[in-house]
């Protein structure tokens, strides 16, 4: 009995991440013609969705950045207002011009099991004008329960975003079902934290690193 009531529980926080019916949205239209190279510099998260409710962060950034290996993006949070915590995923880039868009995050963790070690997610780039805006969603499914979760950013070049380029950068998220009442706004009053931490940690977006 002991044994099932733990089973339980291990269970209980993936079905509540996957929170949506079905496969994650087809056919969605991403940027046309997407540049990377404009893309680079620091973006403020101006607003962002999860599809199960959770609000695991703030004062959220994202900056890309080269080193020898590859193309990385740091992802950076402030945690309780309390703790500054960041986490580098290796870019993914298409071969294919006309997939610019659908970039891949890859974490690796060099003390998990092996079968965890490296974890690759979606990073899809919807729209930008790369001074202003840009928003981006990553999707996850689960076989088990056939949902499936998404995780939505509108970053802006600045720590606030104008009327104007809020409107453009919501107007995508019709393709995949997220209501923009829905989207909360980043709460920046509390951005100076207490500790730093030096070692990366694992993303709280990307929640679970294997097919379930």
């Amino acid at each position: 009995m002991f044994k099932i009531i733990l089973l339980v529980f291990s269970f209980n926080p993936v079905f509540g991440y996957f929170t949506i019916p079905g496969r994650c949205p087809d056919n969605v239209d991403l940027q046309e013609h997407f540049r990377l190279a404009d893309f680079y510099g620091k973006w403020y998260q101006a607003y962002h969705y999860s599809s199960d409710g959770q609000q695991l962060n703030n004062c959220s950034t994202i900056e890309l950045m080269t080193r020898p290996s590859g193309i990385y993006v740091n992802q950076s949070r402030v945690d309780l207002g309390l703790f500054h915590r960041f986490n580098i995923g290796k870019l993914d880039i298409p071969s294919k011009i006309e997939d610019a868009s659908k970039l891949d995050l890859i974490f690796v963790f060099k003390n998990a099991p092996r079968r965890l070690k490296t974890r690759k997610y979606p990073f899809r780039i919807m729209a930008t004008n790369y001074n202003y805006y840009a928003t981006v969603y990553t999707c996850q499914y689960s076989q088990l329960i056939d949902k499936h979760a998404i995780y939505v950013w509108i970053l802006s070049r600045n720590p606030t975003l104008n009327a104007v380029s809020k409107e453009l950068a919501i107007k995508p998220l019709q393709q995949i079902g997220v209501d923009t009442a829905t989207l909360v706004k980043d709460d920046r009053s509390q951005c100076t934290p207490k500790y730093y931490e030096d070692v990366h940690v694992e993303p709280t977006t990307f929640r679970f690193p294997v097919p379930i």
